[in-house]
Parts: C-alpha cells; structure tokens; sequence
C-alpha cells in the first residue's frame, strides 16, 4: 500500500509550479524515505483524540524545502499531492495524532522562524532528526496525546506496576474465561494496566480491550485445529 502511493510523488506533471517558493542559498540534502519505518507507522494505533489523523513531512527535491501537512487519511492526500506538484517529492516522515489540526498547527508554531510561505519550512538536518526522535515540546506531545507531558509520565508509570500474586491469580482466572484468547507474556509480566483492562473487558464487554491487549503481545488468538 505504502509504495503505491509513494509512487505517486516521483511522477511529474505540467502543471504550473508552486509560486514564491523562496530558494535556498545551502547545499541541498535530499532525504530518501525509509518505506519500512513509514509503514510500521502507519500500521500502529491512533492516539485517543476527537481528530485522529496524520501531520507529515515531505521534501521537494527542487530546492529541499518541507512542506508539514495534515490528513484524516494518508493514501488519499499523497495521491492528490503527488498530482498537484510538478516537481519530483518525497514523503520523509508521519506522525499519528489523536487530533492532526492541533498538532499541525503545533509543528508549524515550533517551525515558525524556518517558515518560507505557508505550510513550507526550510528544514535541516537537524530539525529532521529531532522530529523522527520525537522528542517534543509540550505543546507538541499535547497535541498528539491530548495530555501534557506530566501526564503521560505518570501514566506510564503507573502502567508499568506490578502485581500482587492474588493480583495474578485474578487476572488468570478471567484470562481463561476468554475462549479465542491465550496470554503470551509470562504471568509475572503482568502489569496493572492489563488488569485494568481485563476487569473492563467483563465489565462493559468492550472487545476493543482484547484488540489492544492483542496488539501489544499481551495476548494472542488461540489456534484451532
């Protein structure tokens, strides 16, 4: 799926170039886009948000220059930019957000001294690599999370505790009740965000619970034979 769309963006057009685009006078670096990381990106979850969608990169190989963008829905809005522009481009990376017009909005108010017009920045290489580090500034991980970074830290924290044994032993009671679901990380790996979702699961019957704890190897199908 990922290289039909990326394909789009190395197809060339006469359609009239993008105005006013100012050049750079620095050596260009172009980026080649590393399919394998964006798919994997692409194939992760959302952040819970009301606006789920995706903030991206792109290089236009004339000048180097990068223009940040949003999208509900990535494949659609690569095919359409890859027909607007004349110019060979490259999507270099994604960002999956819980609310994409907050977190564009937040990338261009980090970018707001590189701004060349509109939603294009002279980025280098050391802005690019920052974003894919994703170390980001509180109104960016906000943006993305709809939570402040202390939040999230406590969160995590409290994600990553432990459980008692009768903890255990609870939780495997309720495991075994799942007829299609088997626990594949070791009893001791549990944590009490598990519990939580697994007391959640019975309470409300909510399979969205089991999805996750499937995705993130906490449980698997069980295989018939």
């Amino acid at each position: 799926m990922l290289k039909g769309f990326l394909s789009f963006l190395n197809k060339k057009s006469n359609n009239t170039p993008i105005q006013n685009v100012v050049f750079s006078p620095q050596k260009i670096y172009l980026y080649q886009p590393n399919q394998n990381e964006l798919q994997k990106i692409i194939d992760s979850p959302f952040p819970d948000g009301k606006a789920p969608g995706y903030v991206y990169f792109v290089q236009e190989h004339m000048n180097g220059t990068f223009k940040i963008g949003k999208t509900k829905h990535i494949e659609k809005r690569m095919n359409v930019f890859g027909v607007k522009l004349p110019f060979k481009n490259e999507l270099i990376y994604l960002i999956k957000t819980g609310n994409h017009h907050q977190s564009e909005v937040a990338f261009h108010k980090h970018f707001f001294h590189k701004r060349l017009e509109g939603e294009w920045f002279e980025l280098n290489q050391e802005d690019i690599t920052w974003v894919k580090e994703q170390k980001y500034t509180n109104d960016i991980i906000t943006s993305i999370h709809s939570k402040p970074l202390e939040e999230l830290s406590s969160q995590s924290n409290s994600e990553k505790i432990n459980l008692t044994p009768k903890q255990i032993d609870y939780a495997k009671s309720m495991i075994t009740k799942l007829d299609k679901y088997e626990l594949v990380i070791s009893d001791a790996e549990l944590t009490k965000k598990d519990l939580d979702r697994l007391i959640m699961y019975f309470k409300f019957k909510n399979k969205g619970v089991l999805v996750n704890l499937v995705k993130e190897g906490i449980l698997k199908e069980k295989v018939t034979i």
